[in-house]
């Protein structure tokens, strides 16, 4: 059976942390797939931000180190941070520019072959290339 190599984005991850049964299937499904499950730093600084803006920051911060540790960390290289100044380039030429942790998540996606598992279909579609996975 083919392996494939997706990162879950900060939504879903989010969902996960917060106990969403639908979302919960819907990755038990993936890795029951063969699925590779992964996020980015990025995505990592994204839930720490949340957490310690929260009033529950450490109980959150446990839980965020809990979830990730199931996962493997992808960083971003100097082949994604070029990936990521080529696509903001290109959005930007087209009017239609994505934040900058988006982007550099895609870019980390493209450059590693991974799709990204994401209910943000509305940046993620904009850039070409970068298979999206949505529960």
């Amino acid at each position: 059976m083919e392996t494939i190599k997706t990162i879950i984005d900060t939504d879903i991850l989010i969902d996960l942390l917060r106990n969403q049964q639908q979302t919960a299937a819907f990755i038990a499904e993936l890795e029951k797939n063969n699925y590779i499950l992964a996020t980015t730093a990025i995505n990592i600084f994204e839930l720490h931000h949340g957490a310690y803006k929260s009033q529950e920051s450490e109980k959150n911060l446990q839980a965020i180190n809990t979830l990730v540790s199931r996962l493997s960390i992808l960083a971003l290289t100097s082949k994604a941070a070029e990936k990521a100044g080529h696509i903001y380039s290109q959005l930007e030429q087209q009017g239609q520019p994505i934040g900058l942790r988006d982007t550099f998540i895609a870019a980390i996606a493209i450059t590693r072959e991974y799709s990204v598992t994401t209910r943000n279909q509305a940046h993620f579609n904009r850039i070409s290339g970068l298979k999206i996975n949505t529960p």
